[in-house]
């Protein structure tokens, strides 16, 4: 028996949504969010202020990401202004027949700026797909606190590295000079997180980078000696001014206090006046 192609059901459009926004830096006000553009389905809560700092809520109030969705987000921090912007809630990558979603990141920091991107984990259901673009470009002198954190699947579902690819490449750049780049491939049915599986069978996952005109001094060794009994870090100096660290944990809680006291050194070695709530717990560790 044929099938017409009128009986098919229609191909699923994709949605294409993100964000651009502009910070600026007001003598005797502080920053402010001077320009946005945002589009569904991602959301920009309410911004506040505190001690001189923006600080914005990304949010995607929809269901997550399906096959074909587009989200770009692009954020430039002015000179001398310092930004935030965090996440309450996880983003989940839905199960996807064919196809998959693309995330695209550009930051860019400029002189004497401070910007720290926190976003909530990315959660990988079965059989997801995604492509993730992050591109940063820094002043010499600004500071960046830069994390990414994944998780391979929905605990409550026991779901673990049942998604089908995540693909991500990652370029930094210091006054248009390249200083740190990432491009992997990971599909756990070819075997490619064999080592992670191993370690933590339903770990978490986080990335930072740090950049900073400061000194490092022996924050790494510092880090490394961390006492983190379910969790393991590793750190490496970046080619000027500023490092990178991956973080392996059995779960969200171990993540959760790993993340805590990296980020803690980092502020500290930063010397820069971050206001409390970018060191109080998000929602989505709770």
């Amino acid at each position: 028996m044929s099938v017409s192609t009128t009986d098919l059901p229609p191909a699923r459009i994709g949605v294409f949504g993100g964000a651009r926004l502009r910070y600026t830096h007001a003598p005797g006000i502080g920053t402010r969010l001077t320009e946005q553009w945002v589009r569904p389905p991602l959301h920009l809560g309410k911004s506040y202020h505190e001690d001189a700092w923006e600080i914005s809520i990304l949010m995607s109030p929809t269901a997550g990401l399906l096959d074909k969705d587009l989200l770009e987000v692009e954020a430039t921090v002015a000179a001398g202004a310092n930004a935030a912007l965090i996440s309450p809630a996880a983003c989940r990558v839905h199960t996807m027949d064919a196809g998959c979603a693309t995330v695209r990141q550009h930051y860019i920091v400029e002189s004497r700026a401070v910007l720290d991107v926190w976003p909530a984990p990315l959660i990988l259901q079965k059989d997801a797909s995604i492509r993730q673009f992050t591109r940063l470009d820094v002043a010499a002198d600004a500071t960046v606190l830069l994390c990414e954190l994944v998780s391979p699947g929905r605990a409550a579902f026991g779901e673990a590295f049942e998604f089908s690819q995540w693909n991500s490449q990652l370029r930094i750049y210091r006054e248009s000079s390249l200083l740190a780049y990432e491009n992997f491939c990971c599909q756990p049915k070819h075997g490619d997180v064999a080592d992670w599986r191993a370690l933590y069978p339903c770990g978490s996952y986080a990335s930072f980078y740090f950049l900073s005109p400061e000194p490092l001094g022996d924050i790494i060794q510092i880090i490394h000696d961390l006492e983190t009994p379910d969790a393991i870090i590793g750190a490496s100096p970046l080619r000027e001014g500023g490092l990178g660290i991956k973080i392996l944990a059995r779960d969200g809680i171990s993540l959760r206090k790993t993340i805590f006291l990296v980020r803690n050194l980092l502020i500290i070695k930063s010397k820069q006046n971050f206001p409390q709530a970018l060191h109080r717990a998000q929602t989505y560790f709770n």
